[in-house]
């Protein structure tokens, strides 16, 4: 039991690190992605064109088109909504934003983890934690197609609205329009996958703050599911009297 109870928590306090990203402590520190230009000082980013030589670049890099000369780029993802000028023809781009998922780090950290278990005679021990965390993977993969990719399609909608507000103020009378209505678009898009997301995000707001409440919380949503679950045929019978 006391195994048990201890890999719940465990699995609990990953999930609510990565549903708010404000418990990171260990990540580097990248410039905005949305808002305000970089300023001056801010190092411009490293964009490279595609099929260029290069040994030291970073694997997580996006690629995207110039929309000037139609040639391909590739940029690291922390310079995401960055303003810069095209390596090609020197035009003035914007690099797109592409969130990362929240439990790719998790993933690849229980993938590590089971990677570095010894198997030394009798092998018991051994197998029966390989078990629990084959199970802990198997959650962070429901999470990871689920709440990620959710929160993946509200940061790139997101991403959209602020880089369409920059340009409201641009152009004739039409333009402006036309850029508005794409933010009403943008937004509406936008809405229903962050109303997904969000309780995630309040749970591990609570979990950074207080991991009491954090766990009170879940404990109530879990008996109102239990409850809702037991009284759903009296429900349904209620509804069809009416």
């Amino acid at each position: 039991m006391r195994v048990a109870g201890a890999l719940a928590c465990k699995v609990l306090q990953l999930v609510c690190m990565n549903a708010s990203p404000t418990v990171h402590h260990d990540t580097a520190t990248y410039p905005p992605a949305y808002g305000p230009a970089a300023s001056p000082q801010q190092h411009a980013p490293r964009l490279y064109p595609l099929g260029s030589v290069r040994e030291n670049v970073t694997k997580n890099t996006i690629r995207f088109k110039c929309g000037d000369c139609a040639r391909q780029i590739e940029a690291r993802v922390q310079d995401g909504g960055v303003d810069t000028n095209c390596p090609h023809c020197n035009a003035p781009i914007t690099v797109p934003r592409i969130p990362a998922n929240p439990y790719l780090r998790s993933i690849k950290m229980v993938v590590h983890q089971m990677k570095a278990v010894p198997l030394p005679f009798p092998y018991i021990p051994q197998l029966i934690q390989l078990v629990v965390m084959t199970l802990v993977l198997g959650i962070f993969a429901v999470l990871f197609v689920s709440i990620g990719l959710v929160s993946q399609i509200a940061g790139v909608f997101k991403g959209l609205i602020f880089d369409t507000r920059k340009h409201l103020r641009e152009g004739s009378a039409i333009e402006r329009s036309a850029q508005a209505i794409s933010i009403a678009i943008y937004s509406l898009l936008w809405l229903p996958f962050w109303l997904i997301q969000l309780p995630f995000s309040f749970l591990g707001s609570l979990w950074s703050s207080s991991r009491i409440v954090a766990l009170g919380c879940v404990a109530g949503l879990l008996a109102i599911v239990a409850a809702l679950e037991g009284y759903l045929p009296q429900l349904i019978r209620l509804l069809h009297s009416i």
